[in-house]
């Protein structure tokens, strides 16, 4: 018994190791894109159905993806925090997408 829960444990270190590793190099690309997406979503401050829904559309168009990361970092550029910047972003992702 006492060496089934070591094994397990052992598993469990192990399984857990893979997820933290998941950006690290050799990381498949649909990793890295999950990862990606997520983070911007969370920069976003998505949450439930809105957070589901760009999640989607951020995996299956990586242009979108790009889009968020460009209007990120120029929303850094001008300093606008919290609500401005989320509308800010928002606007600019959805300006890109619609002109290319």
């Amino acid at each position: 018994m006492k060496s089934f829960v070591i094994a397990a444990c052992a598993l469990l270190l192990a399984t857990g190791h893979d997820a933290f590793a998941a950006e690290g190099p050799g990381a498949k690309p649909q990793t890295m894109r999950m990862s990606q997406c997520s983070a911007d979503a969370k920069d976003r401050g998505l949450k439930g159905d809105a957070r589901k829904e760009y999640m989607s559309e951020c995996l299956r168009n990586p242009a979108a993806r790009t889009a968020a990361k460009e209007c990120g970092s120029a929303a850094a550029e001008k300093g606008l925090t919290g609500k401005e910047r989320k509308e800010f972003v928002s606007d600019c992702v959805k300006s890109k997408m619609s002109a290319g």
